[in-house]
């Protein structure tokens, strides 16, 4: 798999906006400069980068990588001479022009003056290749990176990425930037399905316990607790449903040997999770006919079905007549259906907990004891020498013989082959600089547990009754989940944790289910988290949904003990007005995306729980402090919200900055204003400010 990722890498330059202001906007550059500077960026292959593929008429470039490759380890084999070697440096010139996609500009944009200028009629230029801009990703604008093309392609590629959409519809124009940005997301294509359904999502509606959370009418958000409050959920956000047979294919043409739970996909504005389900028993078994009606309410006989996605999958569904409309445009366009992620075969046994997913416990000396047990045990095994030890943390548990066959010829491999190596200075010393490393992150809350990461998904069973016509009622009752992983292991009730956190409202218990019709309908599901269709879990779990969205879940007995069970918190959601967008309100949107406010703001939550250990459980200092731990997530999902163009409050700043609270002196000592000290070991930077004991 790692071989396979780093043959569909792409190199691409990746400068600063002031880099090309200060070349006067005519920049010259060669590729070994900007390998020197840092001025050299890889990315995963994408639909871009095949639809600028088969613009230039390049259309065998991946036959053509395979080619060098395959040379270039049959010269590895020779003797090494004179002529093999400038075979070889030819070779790797070759791989490098061929991967290298001049066409294809990451900006990093210092300021919106040089953002304005660059967008101008005024055309900037690369090696006297004139560029233009095209999207910026929702994870690159956090870094506010942009994606520049060359001006001559660029038209093309609009037409592309709009995919004859209707251009009438109003939209958000953040959102459409990000729907666009789809097609940058790495994918490998896969053969097109017979037939795919689209059907609108299944709403599910339930009373819960909840504490709501908004800001709408007043300065400061209010905070209430609400009993038995009417919920409305979309349970099938951001997933469809893949009949065995095509599952089977498409692994098979992935080079997997097994049936997986369920695929990552993308398309034209299409974006979320399929689960391999078997839909087409259930309308034999449970729902006694075959014809349905889509999204458009055209009748559709599901025995000709191999893919269904929801109205949240394909995100402008709307903007096409039916779902023939939407596939000939993507057939005229050059989309094929393509994968980002597989879920594996197996899920791991131990992973690694976050100072966020522990910050909101409460544990005594002897539970942080426990807690810490495993990895400090782990670490003293590395660093007594024993080879078996140290090639367990160089390689994870799950080493086998590919993990020798695959990897380079380096030290780790060596030790494979002779133990004796354990005793060699080099390899000691490789190997005490990685444990150092894993020193300094276990001291960050980077802590071992038995237990693993898993892709969350809603109710299957509950989707096929919304797609029939029939009742909703799903396998899974209120409190109920399922994971084959888990029920395996005999193990009835998990911890589980999402990033990012803030707080503990955020951590939710699972108990499972395990029955003989649940293990036979969610059969080909085993390394998925099922979730119920009818309580707030995945608003506990800060807005999660079922687009590729993963949990930490842990059976670790300490974290269960510390666990409360709270109410989840509800952030009243806001809108934003939709229009026609052009490009200046595009480029408006990435403006407004532009910085990592999520991040910011998780951060300053972590800092008022270092705040809060300050205080007395029932002091109104205490109290302030969870209020504004507690308001954190709302400012959390006002920053998602900005990304997406929507205008939300900030978090005061008077909370987090000391200069902004010297008006109120009462209140300066819950400023959280300091990074926690464990931060430290995070950014070593921060190290040098603290003064010495």
């Amino acid at each position: 798999m790692g071989n396979a990722y780093q043959d569909r890498l792409r190199y691409v330059y990746k400068i600063t906006s002031s880099r090309i202001r200060k070349a006067d906007y005519d920049l010259h550059l060669t590729y070994q400069e900007a390998t020197v500077n840092g001025e050299v960026a890889s990315i995963g292959n994408h639909q871009v980068f095949r639809f600028i593929d088969r613009i230039r008429g390049y259309k065998e470039r991946e036959q053509d990588l395979a080619r060098i490759k395959l040379e270039i380890e049959r010269l590895k084999a020779l003797k090494t001479n004179a002529e093999h070697k400038r075979a070889m440096k030819k070779l790797h010139e070759e791989l490098k022009n061929l991967k290298f996609a001049d066409d294809y500009l990451l900006v990093v944009i210092e300021n919106n003056k040089d953002y304005d200028r660059l967008n101008s009629s005024k055309a900037f230029s690369i090696n006297g290749k004139k560029y233009k801009r095209l999207l910026a990703t929702t994870g690159g604008a956090k870094s506010s990176t942009v994606i520049y093309v060359s001006e001559d392609i660029h038209p093309l590629l609009e037409k592309r990425l709009n995919n004859g959409r209707d251009p009438n519809k109003e939209l958000v124009p953040a959102k459409l930037e990000a729907y666009k940005a789809l097609a940058c997301s790495t994918s490998t294509p896969v053969s097109h399905p017979e037939r795919v359904l689209v059907v609108h999502d299944c709403i599910t509606e339930f009373g819960a316990d909840i504490i709501q959370i908004d800001d709408t009418e007043t300065e400061y958000p209010r905070i209430e607790s609400r009993k038995n409050e009417p919920i409305q959920m979309n349970m099938s956000d951001g997933f469809g449903l893949i009949s065995p047979a095509l599952s089977e294919r498409w692994a098979s043409e992935l080079g997997n040997e097994y049936i997986p739970s369920g695929f990552c996909i993308r398309n034209s504005f299409c974006k979320g999770m399929v689960f391999t389900f078997d839909y087409h028993e259930f309308a034999d078994r449970v729902a006694g006919k075959y014809m349905v009606d889509d999204a458009w309410g055209n009748p559709v006989d599901i025995r000709e079905v191999d893919l269904i996605i929801t109205t949240s999958m394909l995100k402008l569904w709307s903007s096409y007549n039916s779902i023939d409309d939407y596939l000939l445009c993507c057939g005229y366009y050059g989309y094929t259906f393509s994968v980002t992620k597989v879920t594996p075969e197996e899920l791991e046994d131990e992973r690694h907990l976050n100072y966020q997913f522990i910050q909101s416990l409460q544990l005594d000396d002897t539970e942080i004891g426990e807690l810490i047990a495993p990895t400090v045990d782990s670490i003293k095994d590395v660093l007594g020498e024993d080879y078996r030890k140290a090639l367990l943390f160089l390689k994870g548990i799950h080493i086998h013989e590919n993990d020798y066959r695959n990897s380079p010829d380096d030290y780790i491999k060596g030790l494979m082959v002779d133990p004796r190596l354990i005793d060699d200075p080099f390899v000691r010393n490789k190997i005490h600089t990685l444990i150092r490393k894993r020193m300094n992150e276990a001291k960050i809350g980077v802590l071992r547990v038995k237990g693993n990461f898993s892709i969350i998904s809603g109710d299957p069973y509950t989707l096929c009754q919304s797609i029939f016509g029939i009742p909703l009622t799903g396998l899974l009752s209120s409190g109920q989940f399922y994971s084959r992983y888990w029920n395996e292991r005999h193990v009835g009730r998990v911890a589980c944790f999402r990033a990012p956190m803030t707080c503990h409202n955020n951590i939710k218990v699972l108990r499972f289910q395990n029955t003989d019709e649940m293990q036979h309908w969610y059969r080909y599901m085993n390394t998925v988290t099922i979730l119920n269709s009818w309580d707030t879990t995945t608003h506990s779990l800060n807005g999660a949904d079922m687009d590729s969205d993963q949990v930490l879940t842990t059976d670790n007995p300490v974290i269960l003990g510390a666990i409360q069970e709270l109410d989840a918190i509800v952030c009243v959601q806001k809108t934003s007005a939709q229009k026609i967008p052009d490009e200046k309100d595009l480029i408006q949107a990435n403006k407004d995306s532009f910085g990592d406010l999520i991040g910011f703001t998780t951060n300053k939550i972590t800092s008022m729980f270092d705040v809060l250990a300050n205080y007395e459980e029932h002091s109104a200092e205490y109290q302030e402090m969870m209020y504004r731990i507690q308001c954190g997530q709302h400012y959390q999902q006002n920053a998602i919200d900005q990304a997406k163009g929507i205008e939300c409050k900030k978090m005061p700043k008077h909370w987090y900055d000391i200069r902004a609270a010297v008006t109120d002196e009462s209140a300066l000592n819950m400023v959280a204003h300091k990074k926690p000290y464990f931060f430290i070991y995070n950014d070593p930077e921060q190290k040098k400010n603290i003064p010495p004991m």
